[in-house]
């Protein structure tokens, strides 16, 4: 297995984030254009800026969501990227949109409450109860109705049609960013104190994971949901969540391919690969926790996204570099 440069496009800042949609790949800088990219690695569209700044956008194969400092969410239809619908929520920064598993709802962090909007725009949920801003959103994918929030200190899980979150744990810290398993079992934070917290809902138990070098700047779940990868500090650690208490008690696998702090991890939809990008600009492959392929760029890798066949792995710098390799 090995990895060939197959296209690569400037954008004007920083890579928020890459994601595919279907053939095509949508690129959003920290500020600057949104970028669309067909499978010839050409660019197609570029999308409106959110003024001061660009929140991480969402897409669904026929429809990609923008938003920003300028408390604004935009949709474009995919690929033809013509304007669907705009929504002005207010004068609070939105970090980032997700869309559900269907492609029916986006949820929108503002503020303290997480809103959802349908797909002309229209809210149809406001969940409050967080303690402060929402700084990140994750569906469940085995229910396009639930979504989970995360704020300081805590996570909060809401169903579509209720008014009270169903399940939630707190605890002290920030929490930055949130992921559903694929096979829907666990929540995992990564949070500004170095650690990790998971929600098992099989059997409503927390799970907090502490020891970490730095706090945790990355993580993915394996696409049956068996492993969880995390990274932050220059080692990358694969956490077994198979045994009926999950990682608890369980010795991890660590992945020492790096020198600089890993930003990045994505696994390849097929599970045969786990990608890690560190801030010195290398991108690792690995398979069975083992080195298969590696790459130096220049610049510091900020995101990393493979396509539905595992073919195609996108790769986004600290430069506005994006490069597309083709696996080999």
């Amino acid at each position: 297995m090995g990895l060939k440069k197959y296209a690569a496009v400037q954008a004007d800042d920083c890579i928020l984030n890459v994601q595919w949609a279907g053939d095509h790949l949508c690129v959003t800088p920290v500020t600057g254009a949104t970028l669309v990219i067909d499978k010839e690695g050409e660019i197609t569209s570029a999308l409106p800026d959110h003024g001061l700044g660009n929140g991480a956008s969402s897409a669904t194969p026929d429809l990609i969501a923008t938003c920003g400092f300028d408390g604004r969410v935009r949709f474009h239809s995919l690929p033809a990227c013509e304007p669907v619908a705009e929504v002005k929520l207010g004068r609070s920064v939105i970090e980032r949109v997700v869309w559900s598993p269907d492609g029916q709802h986006l949820a929108v962090g503002f503020g303290k409450n997480l809103l959802v909007l349908d797909r002309k725009g229209e809210t149809v949920a406001t969940f409050g109860e967080h303690q402060t801003s929402v700084t990140d959103a994750a569906w469940n994918p085995k229910s396009a109705r639930e979504v989970a929030a995360v704020s300081g200190g805590g996570a909060r899980m809401w169903r579509l049609g209720a008014t009270e979150p169903f399940a939630k744990f707190d605890w002290g810290g920030a929490s930055l960013s949130v992921a559903w398993s694929p096979d829907g079992r666990w929540l995992v934070t990564g949070d500004q104190t170095a650690s990790v917290h998971l929600y098992d809902f099989n059997r409503d138990y927390p799970l907090h994971i502490q020891g970490y070098e730095t706090k945790v700047k990355a993580m993915a779940f394996s696409p049956d949901g068996k492993k969880l990868a995390t990274g932050g500090s220059p080692m990358v650690t694969v956490w077994d969540c198979t045994p009926k208490n999950g990682p608890e008690g369980s010795t991890p696998s660590q992945l020492q391919f790096h020198q600089g702090d890993v930003e990045a991890i994505a696994w390849s939809p097929d599970g045969k690969y786990l990608a890690t990008g560190d801030i010195l600009g290398r991108l690792v492959l690995s398979a069975n926790d083992k080195p298969v392929s590696a790459f130096q760029g220049e610049n510091n890798i900020t995101s990393l996204a493979w396509n539905a066949d595992s073919t195609l792995l996108a790769v986004g710098d600290g430069d506005g570099l994006v490069v597309v390799f083709q696996a080999v």
